[in-house]
């Protein structure tokens, strides 16, 4: 029986079967070793879809309604086979698993008889890998190794699965966004008294910029802020809202706000003196379609002092986009209602534009600017892109997007403290064969690289099943998650969790966590690297 602390067995030599046999060994080794990662990733995953399988039967179970009340048609979306399905899904997940143990038992033992059988990798590789699945090693080192692995999969779990569904969730906001402000906006140049086109100019350039490559569709705007009322009179409590006219056969084209989807109650296709009024304003204001409300326009001098327009508006509709601000403060009515209410009478605010490729904005832009500068000569126009007119709620979601990554982050970083903790503790067994291996003529450097390998390879291991798992649970939170609970559409306006799963983002977040797994492995490597031979080989 061989000395628990021997130095590891060297597998017979291949070099005198000459280069092309040894190269075949190594290939064969890199392609024995992505086997066992993925016979590994496969237990992992399946292990996981167990765990989730039983999950949902237990949720099942919890929320299972009165059988008389499902045969009373009160619960129709209830599936009364549900039970019987969670069920078979969980034995066949189980029945995976366990097929996934034994797979990845017997890859394992196939390594181990390929690492004493050949030479399939550098020196530094073999030993690295020897100790990371050699059966002599202490249980603990074992134990803990095995908490490492867990806690570097846990974090990059957390972070792919959070960092997914906020894309998913600033996906959505961003697209609510657009559909209210469109993609770019075309302003008047900032010279003379009054900021706006008049009506044949503002035609002539929704003509040009709709000929424009890249452009869906134009339309004209005029905002004005305003004061609405739900009755005349002094007392009467007035609510600010920002007041939007608009051509609702264009508009219908580039924003979403009149749309049917988003239409609560009424008509999205308002008449002169007719206004649509978002949920949360008509909520304030406490009328419904059909009601009169009162706004305040243009404030004008008369012989009694300033006096403002005021016109009576009958509320047409109520709309909802899901952005509490426009929910609350926004109006639209006919262009010809805002003219009339603050006295401009063809005039145009500005025009705004939808694009086919939203995020070709800056390229569609300078095209427009171009068109433009060809019609207009020396005149010049402002344009603004959706990221611009909004900058401060763009620039919350990123801030809240890196916020959250290194909040997870620190869940990594505490998972290679266990890393450093697990080399630290190997460093200490093989202490007698490090010095053995020394003064056989290893190098400082070759045993720095030996334990540096060992901690990028629970670093991969790691980092792999994490992101294998981040990826199955973001595939069942698209799918199946009304299996555990359901999102309230009423008040989120989605009836799932979005996510949206970006390859080059996933890439990043687990080359970060390698990259920190792989930090975590210096110190110990340098300890290892700077014993004594005489005085490594005197520790028993």
């Amino acid at each position: 029986m061989s000395h628990p602390n021997a130095a590891p067995t060297a597998p017979r030599s291949s070099s005198r079967r000459g280069p092309a046999y040894e190269l075949l060994a190594r290939l064969g080794g890199i392609a024995m070793d992505l086997l066992l990662l993925a016979l590994f990733l496969f237990l992992g995953v399946a292990t996981l879809d167990v765990l989730i399988k039983i999950i949902v039967l237990v949720v099942g179970y919890a929320q299972a309604p009165d059988p008389r009340l499902v045969a009373d048609g009160l619960f129709p979306n209830w599936d009364p086979k549900r039970h019987v399905n969670d069920l078979r899904d969980l034995g066949l997940a189980v029945a995976i698993a366990v097929a996934a143990v034994f797979a990845f038992l017997g890859g394992l033992r196939a390594r181990r008889y390929l690492l004493s059988r050949v030479i399939d990798a550098s020196f530094e590789s073999f030993v690295s890998k020897r100790y990371l699945i050699s059966r002599s090693s202490g249980s603990l080192v074992n134990l803990i190794t095995v908490v490492s692995v867990l806690g570097v999969s846990v974090g990059v779990m957390a972070l792919v699965v959070v960092i997914s569904v906020m894309n998913g969730f600033d996906s959505i906001l961003v697209k609510r966004m657009m559909g209210v402000f469109a993609h770019v906006e075309v302003w008047p140049p900032f010279a003379g008294e009054d900021f706006e086109f008049p009506a044949e100019d503002a035609e002539r350039i929704i003509e040009i910029v709709e000929g424009t490559d890249g452009v869906v569709a134009a339309a004209p705007l005029l905002s004005r802020q305003t004061f609405f009322q739900a009755d005349t009179g002094i007392g009467e409590e007035k609510v600010g809202a920002l007041l939007r006219g608009v051509d609702f056969s264009r508009e219908h084209k580039v924003t979403e706000v009149a749309a049917a989807d988003s239409i609560l109650a009424g008509t999205g296709n308002p008449e002169f003196r007719e206004v649509l009024l978002g949920k949360e304003l008509a909520r304030k204001l406490r009328v419904d379609v059909g009601d009169k409300i009162y706004a305040l326009g243009k404030v004008r001098p008369t012989a009694l002092g300033p006096k403002g327009a005021i016109r009576s508006l009958r509320v047409a509709g109520v709309f909802q986009t899901g952005i509490y601000n426009v929910d609350e403060n926004f109006a639209y009515a006919t262009m010809a209602t805002v003219q009339d209410l603050f006295l401009a009478e063809d005039q145009v605010g500005s025009i705004h534009i939808r694009i086919d490729e939203p995020e070709k904005v800056q390229v569609v832009r300078a095209r427009i600017r171009e068109n433009l500068f060809e019609a207009f000569g020396t005149q010049s126009v402002f344009t603004r892109t959706w990221d611009e007119i909004n900058p401060e709620f763009f620039e919350a979601l990123w801030i809240e997007k890196v916020a959250m990554f290194i909040i997870l982050l620190l869940i990594v970083i505490v998972a290679s403290l266990n890393i450093i903790g697990t080399l630290i503790l190997v460093v200490t067994q093989k202490t007698r064969e490090i010095g053995i291996l020394k003064s056989m003529g290893a190098t400082s450097a070759m045993i720095l690289r030996i334990f540096l390998y060992h901690g990028f390879f629970i670093g991969v291991v790691g980092t792999t099943l994490g992101t294998a798992w981040g990826l199955w649970i973001c595939r069942f939170v698209d799918r199946d998650i009304e299996k555990i609970f359901q999102i309230p559409s009423a008040v989120y306006l989605i009836d799932r969790l979005p996510v949206i799963v970006e390859p080059g983002v996933i890439g990043f977040l687990a080359g970060c966590a390698l990259l920190i797994c792989l930090l975590a492995g210096i110190i110990p490597a340098f300890k290892a690297a700077r014993m004594d031979p005489v005085e490594a080989l005197r520790y028993d």
